[in-house]
């Protein structure tokens, strides 16, 4: 390539035009000397004009302009009389040595100019075809392997250019050595192409363009020549038509990857969602009827020894208990499915409060529960039946999570625009990433003997979220023990009449 470069370098040099045509003028010349006694001198005006016009149809318009000057001096000295001198004998002789230069030059410059514009058409001819045989590939591409060898294949050769394309969202991905990292991350954060045009006989003419696709750099394609600019023939602009082809191919090929996981988590959670219902339906009968048994020999045998009346308790209590679990299971399940049914009314919030403490203190008897509530809550719009599944199940963590001689407190207080709800324990807290027990089948690490399938707070944040709100949890900061919060968004009740 370096030699090829030196050539074309070298023939294109003024020095080397200048000898170049000076040799083709010699030729002439000893050519038309032969023929001089046959052919008027008129003809051999032509003879040198015509050899201007192939000199600016091959080496261009610089070599066209030497051309002319010396072919008119060769024409003056060898067959202008006197012959051999500069000197003329007839001063209408100036006057061809006018016509003759102005001529040569008008014709090998206009021949020049053709010549390009004939280059320039058939060269932006062959880029608009790789360009279409680039979109064509992409079309089909299928990886981003497949995006960088097809652009490489439809743009090299065609476009005379060595092309390095990188697709990764940052330059530390990008495996660069040949090339300025520092130039590279530059365009990649800037998000416009960067020239690095050399004139050196070993430089090249270097062009940066980003690849963004959806506001942001997905990738770089970096084109180098060695002989010429990349501007040339518009060959950076086609580059960047070509660069934003490929950020469709790799948009497109992103977003079908992004659907195809979608579709197969949607299928996942669908395969789940059956799987739990099935389950949940086959196991309640034979539960239930158990939970039934169990009762009918307990009130039917009353005269059984203590024993017998602590293993039947055992029964009915773990059945009941194992009950519930297949009922948060078939909750679950439909939340997902179907989402909460909604059955929102304006009611104050310590009526809730008030209910689930109840519920929750037939099942954990002789916890202590501390209300504080902040005289500047107003009334809610939410689900009281939901709202107090929620509460119930917060507290039943809480209790399961702390020493059964301590206090749980519940505290509600007025955040516009939202109403939060605490329970507060004073357990050992969280020795994980709190927020992870929001997740189906997460449960706290600080007691694995405790009963339940970790249903209970993706339950609570389910029912939040479709109120409007969120649901947190996080560890005690002034004393042991954690706090799971959630909220209810504060709004203007639409049915109530003005006072």
């Amino acid at each position: 390539m370096k030699n090829r470069k030196s050539i074309l370098i070298t023939a294109s040099h003024p020095v080397a035009l200048g000898l170049i045509c000076i040799a083709l003028a010699s030729i002439l010349s000893v050519v038309c000397t032969v023929l001089l006694g046959g052919v008027d001198l008129s003809n051999i005006v032509m003879i040198f004009l015509l050899s201007t016009f192939l000199i600016a149809l091959s080496l261009g318009r610089t070599a066209a302009i030497f051309s002319a000057f010396i072919n008119v001096g060769f024409f003056d000295f060898f067959f202008v009389t006197p012959r051999f001198s500069f000197s003329v004998d007839d001063g209408q002789y100036v006057i061809t040595f006018l016509v003759m230069l102005v001529v040569g030059l008008v014709t090998g410059h206009l021949t020049a100019k053709l010549k390009e514009q004939i280059l320039d058409v058939s060269t932006r001819e062959k880029l608009a075809k790789a360009l279409q045989s680039l979109s064509q590939g992409l079309f089909n591409a299928k990886s981003d392997d497949q995006i960088i060898q097809v652009a490489k294949a439809a743009l090299e050769t065609p476009m005379g250019i060595s092309i390095e394309l990188f697709i990764g969202e940052s330059p530390e991905q990008l495996k660069v050595s040949r090339f300025d990292s520092q130039t590279i991350a530059w365009a990649m954060q800037s998000g416009s192409r960067i020239f690095n045009e050399v004139d050196e006989l070993d430089g090249q003419s270097t062009i940066f363009i980003p690849i963004r696709s959806e506001l942001k750099t997905v990738g770089i394609l970096i084109a180098s020549d060695p002989m010429r600019s990349i501007r040339r023939y518009g060959r950076d602009d086609i580059l960047q038509t070509a660069a934003n082809l490929i950020a469709l191919a790799v948009g497109q090929l992103r977003s079908v990857r992004a659907q195809e996981l979608s579709k197969v988590e949607a299928a996942t959670e669908r395969l789940k969602s059956a799987i739990l219902s099935s389950l949940s339906h086959d196991l309640r009968t034979p539960l239930t009827t158990m939970i039934g048994l169990a009762e009918n020999l307990q009130e039917r045998n009353q005269s059984m020894d203590a024993e017998s009346k602590s293993d039947l308790e055992t029964i009915r209590s773990q059945g009941l208990r194992l009950s519930s679990m297949i009922g948060n299971l078939l909750e679950m399940a439909r939340l997902q499915t179907q989402g909460p049914t909604l059955k929102k009314e304006w009611q104050p919030i310590e009526d809730v409060i008030g209910a689930s403490i109840k519920h929750f203190s037939a099942s954990f008897p002789g916890r202590a529960v501390k209300t504080t509530i902040a005289s500047n809550v107003p009334p809610l719009y939410f689900d009281e039946v939901l709202i107090e599944r929620v509460l119930c199940n917060l507290l039943e963590n809480a209790a399961k999570y702390s020493i059964a001689s301590s206090q749980i407190e519940v505290k509600v207080e007025s955040v516009d625009p939202v109403v939060r709800i605490s329970v507060v324990d004073s357990g050992p807290g969280f020795s994980q990433d709190p927020n992870q027990l929001f997740n189906m089948f997460t449960r706290g690490l600080s007691d694995t003997n405790q009963s339940g399938v970790g249903l209970g707070l993706a339950i609570c944040k389910e029912i939040v979220q479709a109120h409007g709100g969120s649901i947190s949890a996080h560890n005690n900061e002034s004393r042991p023990g954690s706090t799971l919060m959630f909220t209810l968004p504060i709004s203007e009740n639409p049915g109530l009449p003005i006072l």
